[in-house]
């Protein structure tokens, strides 16, 4: 796949981790319209640090990142065109399913247009029957799925889909698939500290490891 096909590229990204500098295999990296590709970190931790880089919460770092063509590597979260699943599904346990999708539809949207989009997410992705839930009476699946929706509701487009996927919590699998449903022009990525756990998701060559580089 050559650049202009990919809806996410990553390109030569490395960071400084315990003295070493660990990276993605050398770029490009390319994920296209309806492939899942895994990205298997060192631990939980690097595997945050990754995250954190892709979404725009973490500066500390080389390389490149483009979303649809266009590069986002110094663009804020916000403006990055990149939805997250956290691991277990991240979401607020105070709240019901429909306000966790409140806050997230909320930015730059007046009330009519937030609860529009809301209700339309939520008979896209097939949960109104628990909107009025809280996140501990759902099953992990649908936690994950209601977590999916969250990250869909944002006011900018999600092309990209971000997963997370770590030791000590549910499988992520329930996620990928309900993005490839919502969506099957979304690229996922998932971003994992086991292979083991994920390896079935990505064919061989959208399965990369990171590991450490050499310095420049």
């Amino acid at each position: 796949m050559n650049g202009t096909d990919a809806l996410l590229r990553i390109d030569g990204l490395s960071w400084e981790a315990g003295g070493r500098r660990r990276g993605v295999p050398p770029g490009p990296l390319s994920v296209g319209s309806g492939q899942t590709a895994v990205i298997v970190a060192g631990d939980t931790a690097e595997a945050e640090v990754l995250a954190d880089i892709l979404l725009g919460l973490d500066w500390r770092f080389r390389g490149k990142i483009s979303v649809n063509g266009q590069e986002i590597t110094m663009r804020p979260p916000e403006e990055r065109e990149i939805g997250l699943v956290p691991a277990g599904g991240g979401l607020l346990p105070q709240l019901t399913v429909e306000r966790n999708l409140v806050l997230a539809a909320r930015e730059h949207r007046g009330s009519s247009q937030v609860h529009g989009r809301v209700g339309f997410m939520a008979a896209r992705m097939r949960i109104e029957g628990f909107l009025h839930a809280r996140p501990h009476e759902l099953a992990h699946d649908e936690r994950l799925t209601v977590a999916l929706a969250r990250a869909l509701c944002r006011h900018r487009p999600v092309k990209v889909v971000l997963v997370e996927d770590h030791t000590g919590s549910g499988p992520c699998h329930a996620a990928v698939s309900a993005a490839m449903g919502a969506d099957p022009s979304l690229a996922v990525v998932v971003v994992t500290d086991d292979r083991t756990r994920v390896a079935s998701l990505a064919s061989p060559a959208l399965l990369w490891e990171v590991g450490d580089v050499a310095e420049p």
